[in-house]
């Protein structure tokens, strides 16, 4: 059986890379992260203004969908205490994507961190079941992949045929191959 690997984090299919450094793991610039804010009394150092459109002022900030963009921007400059902080309140308020970013973020130990593989699969469960188009159906992979595998949940694989099914059946493609390579022996397999 074909199980793929986490196809990306953002519903467009945009792989992720929680870079840590000025480049990231697929030598991408990440230059744009800038450094530390320093303020300064000046009113003409715009350099080191903290504006509207930083995370060190969206860490502040109420959830919105740019707030919790703000997150991603965060964990990919390697600020995961930012990030952390950002997910956390947009999770709070129900926005899905920070869910799958966050989880993407404990499964893979970013930010110095241990993996938390059951934090990761909780967050991607609760990103399934709640009905956004786009990132639930990605959930509902990532879940399926999760109970096939045991990471972060007792190994089921046929919850986790149910899982890629419904995954399948929204149009994912990923679930869709996995489902046709499915392993005849398997308890779950599917009839053919």
């Amino acid at each position: 059986m074909r199980i793929l690997a986490r196809p990306g984090l953002l519903a467009l299919g945009l792989s992720v890379s929680l870079g840590l450094s000025a480049v990231g793991a697929h030598g991408e610039d990440l230059r744009f992260c800038g450094g530390a804010v320093q303020r300064s009394d000046l009113p003409s150092d715009l350099a080191h203004v903290v504006g509207d459109q930083t995370v060190e002022y969206a860490v502040d900030q109420p959830a919105s969908a740019v707030v919790c963009s703000a997150g991603y921007e965060a964990a990919k400059c390697g600020d995961f205490t930012s990030a952390y902080r950002i997910f956390d309140k947009c999770i709070a308020a129900g926005y899905v994507g920070a869910m799958m970013w966050k989880a993407s973020a404990l499964e893979n130990g970013a930010g110095g961190a241990a993996p938390d593989l059951q934090g990761a699969a909780e967050l991607v469960r609760r990103a399934a079941v709640s009905g956004v188009s786009g990132y639930a159906t990605l959930a509902k992979l990532d879940y399926a992949r999760a109970l096939y595998l045991g990471k972060g949940v007792p190994r089921d694989e046929t919850a986790a045929r149910q899982w890629f099914e419904a995954a399948a059946k929204e149009g994912n493609q990923d679930a869709i191959a996995t489902l046709r390579d499915w392993p005849a022996s398997s308890p779950a397999a599917p009839v053919r």
